[in-house]
């Protein structure tokens, strides 16, 4: 499960490189704020991070894909919504 993510994780940061845009910028459209605790919190749906991919150009992800980086990527205790800031960590991670 976690090579099949790292694989879309390379893909997803060579595709923002190409854009020239940093992670914010690529998935900006389609953050949600919420409020937690008393802290402002940047969250993606998983169609919404989708969509954002879609937007990069990567048009070819299959299910199994998918279901690897959703794995990787939601948090339960979040209604399986994507932390921004984990999402533009990992990209570091991956040369961004």
């Amino acid at each position: 499960m976690l090579d099949v993510a790292e694989r879309c994780f390379v893909r997803i940061a060579e595709a923002i490189i190409k854009s020239g845009q940093s992670v914010r910028e690529c998935f900006n459209n389609f953050v949600i704020k919420e409020k937690l605790e008393d802290q402002v919190i940047e969250l993606l749906s998983p169609i919404g991070f989708l969509e954002g991919v879609k937007d990069l150009g990567i048009t070819d992800l299959e299910e199994l894909e998918v279901a690897c980086l959703m794995r990787v990527l939601t948090k339960p205790e979040l209604e399986n919504a994507i932390m921004l800031k984990e999402l533009i960590v990992i990209m570091d991670n991956f040369g961004i």
